[in-house]
Parts: structure tokens; C-alpha cells; sequence
């Protein structure tokens, strides 16, 4: 087994590809939180002979559909049989998402309401959509789809796409077990899971992140705001 980037009573950090290492890990999660990237070129263009240049991001889909069944074969290979998976997305993501993971059970957009608006100009952006696959037993949930938590400021992230503590404890919550984030950055949802108690195991390619996971976690106080 790969030697953790860090280790404390209830989170590991591994730094590595989330397909490298979630083959070797010892004991199989029990949920997944992520926010894999599914980041499409705004720009991507095929100029024909005598015509205007076209938008086309046939190819960008095409890259993001082979990392999104690789990613489903490996958690659903990686986990317990009944683990229960959320996996931030948005609008043109979610499809590609749905046809990865169909087979590992039902699948449902729940919408992140994030109060403020960010990005655009016309309808500008203030939610985010989150792939829920359902495996094994329903879960009662007893709440609403739409999940209505403020953002991080830009001004505070650690990382380009850290979401709310808050939110990620709200989804963690809901489920018993070891959590599994393949994709950490700068360790939201594992500070999420320490904060409530909760065993989890974080993956992160980049060594930066993984530095800084790190610190949050050694720093943080469950019962306040990270340091």
C-alpha cells in the first residue's frame, strides 16, 4: 500500500491518482463525496473550408466520458456494494455522469442553491447540480432536493472549486461509514467528516492540496471554522 501523505485518528490523505490508488486501499468506503473535474473549454472550434468557425465540444465530451466510466468502474470496484456516491456536476457534466454510473445504481440530480450569484451575464450562475447514486436500500433522506447553502468566497478559497463545510456535512450526514473523497483538494469534505465524527479517506493528485488538506486538518477546531 502507497504510504499516506498524511494520517490522523479519523482522515488519511493519499497523494496520487485516484486510479492508482484506490485499487491498494486496505478497506473498502462506505460513501462518496466528490467534485470530480469536468471542467469543457469554453472555446473549442472546427473551422470548416468557406464557413464560420463552429462551436464543437464533441471532442472534450468524448475525453470526459472514457475518465467518467474509468471513475465509475474504480469506485464502484473500490467500495462497499451498497456505498451511496455524490458527484458535483453541472448542466452538460450531468449527462455523461448518468451514463457512466447507470449501472451502479439509481441515479438523481439534487441542485446546489448557492444564494449568491457568480459567474455570466444574463442568467448568471448561482447553483450547482450533485449526481446522487442511490445503491442497495433506499435511504430516507426526509429532505427536499434542493439544498440552498452559501459559497465559498473567491477571496477565501483555498482551491478554484472548494464547496461549503456546511454543505458537505449536510450529504455526509445522511449515510453511516468511511467516507471517500478521490478527488480532495484542499480537503473540504474531509474536514466535513472529521468535524462530525466521521473516519474518512481523501485522494489528490496534486502535492500542493494535499499540503494544504493537510493543514486544515492539523489546524482545524470541529467545533469552529477551519484555521
Amino acid at each position: 500500500m502507497t504510504r499516506p501523505y498524511y494520517e490522523d485518528d479519523a482522515v488519511t490523505i493519499y497523494h496520487g491518482d485516484a486510479l492508482e490508488v484506490l485499487p491498494l486501499l486496505a478497506d473498502k468506503p462506505d460513501l462518496v463525496v466528490t467534485d470530480p473535474p469536468y471542467f469543457q473549454p469554453a472555446a473549442h472550434y472546427v473551422r470548416a473550408r468557406a464557413a464560420k468557425p463552429v462551436r464543437c465540444s464533441l471532442g472534450d465530451r468524448s475525453v470526459l466520458e472514457h475518465a467518467f466510466k474509468a471513475w465509475a468502474t474504480a469506485f464502484g470496484t473500490a467500495t462497499t456494494d451498497d456505498a451511496p456516491l455524490y458527484l458535483f456536476c453541472d448542466g452538460q457534466s450531468y449527462s455523461l455522469i448518468f451514463r457512466a454510473f447507470y449501472s451502479l445504481g439509481r441515479i438523481r440530480p439534487l441542485v446546489w442553491d448557492k444564494v449568491t450569484s457568480y459567474n455570466g451575464y444574463t442568467w448568471r450562475h448561482q447553483h450547482e447540480l450533485i449526481a446522487w447514486v442511490e445503491r442497495g436500500a433506499r435511504v430516507p433522506t426526509g429532505d427536499g432536493d434542493v439544498l440552498r447553502e452559501r459559497g465559498v468566497k473567491q477571496a477565501d478559497r483555498l482551491h478554484p472549486a472548494e464547496k461549503p463545510v456546511k454543505l458537505l456535512q449536510r450529504l455526509i450526514g445522511k449515510h453511516p461509514g468511511v467516507v471517500l473523497d478521490p478527488f480532495a483538494g484542499s480537503g473540504s469534505t474531509l474536514v466535513a467528516a472529521s468535524r462530525i465524527g466521521r473516519r474518512a479517506i481523501g485522494i489528490e493528485i496534486e502535492e500542493r492540496y494535499c499540503e494544504i488538506a493537510a493543514r486544515r486538518l492539523a489546524q482545524d477546531n470541529p467545533f469552529g471554522e477551519a484555521a
